[in-house]
């Protein structure tokens, strides 16, 4: 318990008499850190002042107003010299702790202003231990803390204190020098264990983890020989008891304890480490031992800790220690617990997945293991255990595989028949799992053995893999059809592994496929096609073509074309294949069904005409596939290309899949010199059909094939020679020149052709496109300002060399044109004009401000890229003002700024232009922006926020947005008054189309200001919008708060829960397991919340046979039997229900009885019109509810009106909405008050034993509802109308009597 700050009881470190805080005068510890005082001076806690004044110039945090806050706060001493003192800071009670220059205890000052007893326990006592040490001189090293540490720890009684230095002990020991440690290990070990024997069964666990840590650091520094002495032996075996704990907390120390010092020790990640750990063995014989001594009885509490320690430590074991720790495994999963079994298997698990070394667990042992796991398989409707046993077999394979190729490929036939019988469980998840697992295990174990598996398979039928196939091919069968989705993923990963070297025993399986395709409502089409495709890719289309004939000849083919869904399958997926069978098989079809179709269209068989149309169409659609990194491109492309141009030529509905054909053909071989020179060779045939396409339309003619077209021959001209392009280019520039109809086209092969000549030709298209820059045709225009932005932009020496000989001329064409410039043409024309910039030499000034203004106005352009390109000039604009003079960065700036800032004496739309950039400039520079020069534009921007154009103050609020996310909050205070005031200004038309941008300033003006800081600047009638942001904001806070502290977990929880897969494909086996920690002891202690459901832990079910034969609890296969979760009842038969007796052979006894009941018989009828009924108004509804049309009961009613002994249906309306009651009442009126409507007279009647009767109207809240009003103002003149007529009648009728009388 903590007696007050700082105050540790006993030891000479504790008794020193610290000095404290004076009230009011912690400020006073480090006067030199003056950045709260210089926020002050900017800020908040003093009257604001306008931007420019004088008082603002001079500081008003003086030592005057100072004093008088003193006086005014009362809470400081008369006699407190104002003074800074100078030399030494003013020492405290945690000056040990503020000033403690050793890094180890960075982590403890987090804890200073912690409210958490132990955290200030820690903090006092670091600060008293650092100042014993500096009173004896000390320099505060890990040594003097450890030795300083150790002599409190002899001294301190208190158990918060003790707690408090075993904490700092654990935290210097680490970085105690080794030989110290070696040297005090036995007086170190001694004063640890009888720390641990004294507080063993105490209250608190801090003191006991503390030491337990302390143990481990220790253990794992001393050397390899000390482990040989009994006084280590017996240490080590202090905290192995430890580690089966009756508390949690303790226990999970002492584990992680001992699994820190067999893996962590010094001489074990050392260059040269031992094999084991020395105290490995002793580790594995104390497991052993408690397992065998508890024997997993009752709740195998002992067992399940041990076998805790045993997950973490088992991979860390040597060779026989590790068989034994199986074989004890494998015995306590006998025990039929299922918490037993599920730890186990997370044990075996981590042994290997963790790979050990291959001395530990060797190929042998692992191999056994996995054989006698075969024993101890569950049941394939038990989910949970099944899932957990494939995880371990998936792990156990793969780490076989690392070891033993051959071994491994030998036992996984054996797995494939395991884990394919998954396929008929019950248990979809099971199904699932097992088909993850299959998939696993063939690409980790049979990907590295395909070399030899090739040679393997030739030799015969006998060899593992046929084995496998065969073993998922059966999974085709009719008994496996509820999982044929998964069984096809796994073929396809088995096809995707093997289908290159052993695809001769495919072919059965294809075919099999194909036929199961073809079925009727085949509900796996997605997935078979996706393993077909795989095939495709992986075997080839030649071979799978044999196995599964296309069954499309052109001849007498069959009109229903059964095999045309491998067409778009093979589109998908052809690739890396040969060339040469597209030209042998698919060509001659795709003729022949060319000339079908055409033959047919002369016959007038239109449909059919069409159906062979549209098939040769998906036959050439299968060429960009064959194109893709082609095997035989050499041999195969020559014996191709005619037909190609050809079918550029004539046949425009093929061009698409033709230029996609020649692109995949340069792309996949541009690091292929032998490919690409082959395909460069038919340049001078491609090149000139492709140009003639593209400009053979008019430019406004064009659709998507002519793009297609265009960038074909941006991919040829890529691989073409140089010489060829050059000729092509020649006859482009006598076109321009002579200035044809179709300029523009030709423009667009200048384009892409220019970046590939020479500057001779440079020269002669410059002097081209220079005329076209003020040509009237804008699409002429724009093109010419491309020829040139491509020309800037190419990377050739030849290029650049011409831009540089050509750079004052294009300064000069660039300025000249400005005025004749279409919208259109801004983008590639700003473009240019970067590239010019970049090159630009110093001095250049002149023709910088020359083109500001046109980068101003552009920001604001329409164009998107057009902006982008203004911006992106203007700041390549400034840098190379920067560039030409850096050593005077700032001032250079502040020129810059000068140029721009002109734009404001012009219209409203260049003002709102050179605000925009004048953000851009503010965010790119805001680290070289100094203080004035800010000030000047905050104050600008103040003034502009005043305008009535609300374009400006648009601009405006943008600038401040952007200045309120790059300044930090100490720049920003002395403008944010000033900012507030000018923005709430604003004319009440501009605030109100703008209130989404104020909405977003003040956020985070509050943000970093407060909501109260920024409430007193603005006017009253404009503080709703700022109030209902603070509770947005505080609506925010809550909701993340509770959303939090959903999450967080309970740090004091005493038990983990069990693991239970929350998803259908676990990853890790902590996932896979409904039960997984073994703390079942402290689980009872602990007192569930009320309504929550607390989950039986460690429940078991026993499947019941079919047979009555006795079970063998002795034997190992009994596991399949006890499942871990519920199994599900069988389900009872769907129908209605019958009262007839059935025979033994199940057929019904109908009986005629004529003395029956006469109500059963109507009973009965009445149920089964009500089930017929209420299925017909399920199906009527349903088929509504897609037609999303309002669901009309009443109608479905009119079924049942004739008979009068037929019950209401299923459904019961109620509530509101389309759940309101909608059927009309039956019988008497429930209006209120109609018991006292009289039947033959008009009028109300009294009623014997009740109230008068009397009107009024129910009270209803729809009523006050503005949308209604209108509907229930009736009732009342109703009301209101009888009223007057009955009294009126009244009245008349007192009268007659009075004159009578």
């Amino acid at each position: 318990m903590v007696r007050g700050p700082g105050r540790v009881k006993g030891g000479a470190a504790m008794k020193k008499k610290v000095k404290r805080w004076k009230k009011g005068q912690s400020c006073v510890s480090n006067p030199d850190n003056q950045i709260h005082r210089q926020a002050a001076v900017r800020n908040r806690f003093l009257p604001n002042k306008p931007p420019g004044s004088k008082a603002q110039e001079t500081s008003l945090l003086t030592k005057k107003s100072l004093e008088k806050h003193n006086e005014d706060s009362g809470d400081i001493d008369s006699d407190y010299d104002m003074n800074s003192e100078g030399g030494h800071s003013y020492g405290t009670f945690m000056s040990g702790l503020s000033d403690c220059t050793n890094p180890t205890f960075d982590r403890v000052k987090r804890y200073w202003d912690s409210k958490s007893a132990s955290h200030k326990e820690v903090c006092a006592v670091l600060a008293a231990v650092t100042e014993v040490i500096r009173e004896k001189g000390g320099k505060e090293t890990e040594t003097e803390y450890f030795a300083a540490l150790m002599t409190t720890l002899d001294s301190v009684e208190e158990e918060d204190s003790k707690s408090a230095v075993l904490y700092l002990l654990n935290l210097v020991l680490k970085r105690v020098p080794a030989n110290v440690i070696k040297v005090k290990f036995s007086t170190i070990s001694k004063c640890f264990m009888d720390i641990l024997s004294q507080n063993a069964n105490s209250n608190t666990t801090s003191i006991v983890r503390s030491c337990l840590q302390c143990l481990a650091t220790t253990l794992r520094i001393i050397d390899m020989t000390s482990w040989n002495e009994a006084s280590t032996k017996q240490v080590y075996h202090g905290v192995l008891s430890f580690t089966v704990h009756q508390k949690p907390k303790v226990r999970k120390a002492a584990q992680n304890a001992i699994s820190a010092i067999l893996r962590g020790s010094h001489f074990m990640v050392s260059s040269k480490p031992p094999p084991h750990h020395p105290a490995a063995s002793l580790t594995a014989k104390f497991c052993i031992q408690q397992v065998e001594q508890s024997g997993g009885t009752g709740e195998a509490t002992t067992t399940l800790h041990v076998l805790g320690l045993m997950k973490d430590t088992l991979p860390w074991f040597p060779k026989q220690s590790i068989k034994s720790c199986c074989e004890t495994l494998l015995r306590v999963m006998t025990l039929s617990n299922p918490l037993v079994t599920s730890v186990s298997m997370q044990c075996l698990h981590n042994l290997f997945s963790t790979k050990p070394r291959v001395s530990s667990l060797p190929a042998d042992l692992t191999a056994r293991i996995i054989n006698a796991l075969y024993d101890y398989q569950p049941g394939i409707n038990d989910a949970q255990q099944m899932q957990a046993w494939l995880a371990v077999m998936e792990a156990a394979y793969v780490c076989l595989v690392k070891v033993d190729e051959r071994l491994c490929m030998s036992h996984l036939p054996r797995f494939t028949t395991a884990a394919i019988s998954c396929f008929l469980s019950e248990k979809s998840e099971v199904a699932v799992a097992a088909a993850k697992t299959l998939k696993v295990v063939f690409k980790e174990c049979i990907t590295p053995s395909v070399d030899w598996l090739k040679i393997e398979f030739a030799s015969g039928a006998g060899s593992p893999v046929h084995k496998i196939f065969q073993t998922i091919e059966g999974g085709l069968a009719y008994r496996y059809h509820a999982s044929w989705g998964l069984v096809l993923q796994v073929i396809g990963t088995f096809i995707e592994v093997l289908g290159k070297e052993c695809h001769s025993m495919m072919t059965k399986c294809l075919q099999t496929m194909a036929d199961l395709r073809s079925t009727h409502q085949f509900s796996y089409t997605a997935e078979l096609d996706k393993t077909m495709g795989s095939a495709v890719k992986h075997i080839g289309p030649r071979i799978v073509l044999n196995a599964v004939p296309l069954q499309i000849t052109g001849d007498d083919d069959n009109y229903g074309f059964p095999r045309s869904w491998l067409i778009p399958v093979m589109r998908e997926h052809i690739c890396n294949t040969e060339l040469k069978f597209f030209n042998k098989y698919f060509l001659p079809l795709a003729a022949k069904l060319r000339t079908k179709s055409l033959q047919l269209t002369q016959e007038g068989r239109g449909v059919e005409a069409k159906t062979y149309n549209i098939l040769q169409s998906q036959v050439w659609s299968l060429l960009p596939g064959f194109c893709k990194n082609p095997t035989d491109l050499c041999t195969a492309f020559k014996d191709i290309a005619r037909i190609l141009g050809s079918a550029l030529s004539d046949r425009p509905d093929l061009r698409k899949d033709v230029c996609a054909a020649l692109r995949h053909l340069i792309t996949h071989n541009t690091e292929n010199e032998k490919n690409k020179s082959e395909i460069a060779k038919f340049s001078k045939n491609f090149l000139p059909i492709l140009f003639n396409i593209y400009t053979k339309s008019e430019p406004k003619a064009r659709d998507a094939d002519h793009f297609i077209i265009f960038e074909t021959i941006k991919s040829y001209l890529t691989i073409s020679d140089n010489k060829l392009i050059s000729s092509f280019f020649d006859k482009i520039c006598s076109k321009l020149t002579d200035r044809v109809s179709d300029r523009a086209t030709v423009m667009d092969l200048a384009i892409v052709m220019v970046m590939y000549v020479d500057q001779e030709r440079l020269a002669a298209i410059y002097k081209i496109i220079t005329k076209q820059f003020e040509d009237a045709d804008r699409t002429v225009q724009k093109k010419a300002y491309r020829i040139l932005e491509e020309i800037c932009e190419s990377k050739l020496e030849s290029t650049q060399a011409f831009i540089d000989s050509h750079l004052s001329d294009l300064q000069q064409v660039l300025l000249m044109s400005l005025a004749s410039a279409s919208p259109s043409s801004k983008a590639p024309r700003l473009r240019c004009l970067i590239q010019i910039v970049k090159r630009l030499p110093s001095g250049q000034h002149e023709f910088l401000q020359a083109i500001i203004p046109e980068v101003i106005l552009c920001t604001k352009e329409v164009n998107t890229k057009a902006r982008a390109s203004a911006f992106t000039l203007l700041i390549e604009t400034s840098n190379a003002m920067l560039r030409w003079d850096a050593d005077n960065r700032q001032e250079c700036l502040g020129q810059f700024l000068d140029l721009v800032v002109a734009g404001f004496a012009g219209s409203p739309q260049m003002i709102s232009a050179t605000i925009l950039s004048l953000t851009r400039i503010v965010y790119e520079y805001r680290e070289i922006l100094t203080g004035e020069t800010l000030k000047q534009l905050i104050t600008a921007m103040c003034t502009l926020l005043s305008s009535k154009t609300r374009e400006i103050v648009r601009s405006a609020l943008g600038f401040v947005k952007v200045l309120l996310t790059i300044l930090d909050e100490a720049t920003l205070a002395q403008f944010v008054e000033s900012l507030v005031m000018s923005i709430t200004s604003l004319s009440e038309p501009n605030r109100r189309a703008l209130r989404k941008s104020m909405k977003s300033i003040y956020c985070r003006l509050i943000r970093k200001y407060g909501y109260e800081m920024i409430i007193k600047q603005i006017p009253t009638d404009q503080q709703k919008m700022v109030h209902n942001i603070k509770k947005l904001q505080e609506r925010r806070k809550r909701k993340m708060a509770l959303k939090n502290a959903a999450e967080e977990s309970d740090d004091d929880e005493e038990e983990n829960d069990a693991l239970l897969p929350t998803k259908p494909r676990p990853e890790t086996i902590e996932e896979i397991l409904q039960e997984s920690d073994s703390d079942t002891d402290d689980e009872k202690e602990k007192k569930k919340p009320e309504g929550r459901k607390i989950k039986q832990r460690g429940a078991a079910w026993l499947r019941e046979g079919k047979d009555e034969t006795l079970l063998d609890f002795l034997d190992p296969s009994v596991s399949k039997r006890v499942l871990a979760t519920k199994p599900d009842k069988p389900s009872e038969t769907k129908g209605l229900k019958h009262n007839f007796k059935s025979m033994p052979d199940g057929r019904l006894m109908i009986t005629e009885d004529v003395e029956e009941n006469k109500n059963e018989k109507k009973s009965m009828k009445t149920k089964q019109l009500n089930d017929e009924l209420g299925q017909m108004m399920d199906e009527e509804l349903a088929s509504r509810k897609k037609q999303n049309r309002k669901r009309k009961l009443d109608n479905l009613e009119g079924v049942s009106d004739d008979d009068e002994d037929v019950s209401p249906t299923k459904y019961k309306a109620g509530g509101g909405g389309i759940h309101r009651p909608i059927a009309k009442p039956s019988g008497k009126s429930s209006a209120p008050g109609s018991e006292y409507k009289a039947k033959k007279a008009a009028g109300d009647i009294k009623k014997k034993g009740k109230e008068d009767p009397y009107a009024y109207i129910p009270l209803n809240k729809h009523q006050i509802n503005k949308r209604t009003k209108k509907s229930t103002k009736g009732a009342w003149n109703n009301l209101t109308k009888a009223a007057k007529k009955g009294a009126l009648a009244g009245k008349k009728g007192r009268m007659k009597k009075s004159r009578r009388k």
